[in-house]
């Protein structure tokens, strides 16, 4: 019985994750992108203790745990139709445009940062953690998209791949 029981889930499974659910797995991305943006750019200065860390360390691992659910969602679901596509295309773009303006903020932000020893290396970590996990989420969508499409989609991704080099080179 339960050997029957495994194609069925395996068939629930693909259907739940969907355009839907990967768009949906992009917003939420996308909100925990924009808490960090809000938390790097009110990040105080001058005379700091560790413990004024700990609201940005926090937002950086949501958002790397949402990436990493994402990934997985997107690795689940099936492949997206055309119209799917346009769908999650549309989503690409809006998130690409968060995601480059939170590393302009995270660069901007970095004097801000070294006045506290450990803070500009664990960001440093954190980018190169969350540009892997986010090439991960992006190869799994990419896998999705029709073949005919996957440029576009390739082409979609390539700023978010600019802006975390660059944000990585920043803090090198």
């Amino acid at each position: 019985m339960l050997i029957n029981l495994v194609p069925l889930t395996l068939l629930i499974t693909a259907v739940l994750a969907s355009g839907d659910s990967i768009a949906a797995a992009m917003g939420k991305i996308a909100n925990s992108t924009l808490a960090l943006n809000k938390t790097v750019g009110t990040f105080p200065s001058g005379v700091l203790g560790a413990v004024d860390a700990l609201p940005l360390l926090a937002d950086s691992a949501t958002l790397l745990a949402d990436i990493n659910s994402g990934t997985k969602i997107a690795q689940a679901s099936a492949n997206l139709t055309i119209p799917e596509s346009f769908q999650i295309a549309s989503a690409t773009s809006s998130l690409a445009t968060t995601v480059q303006q939170t590393l302009a903020t995270v660069e901007n932000a970095k004097k801000k940062f070294d006045a506290l020893i450990f803070v500009s290396p664990v960001i440093l970590l954190n980018l190169k953690l969350e540009k892997d996990a986010t090439d991960k989420f992006s190869a799994a969508v990419v896998s999705k998209v029709p073949d005919a499409l996957q440029g576009t989609a390739k082409s979609l991704i390539a700023p978010i791949d600019t802006a975390f080099d660059n944000a990585i080179s920043f803090y090198t």
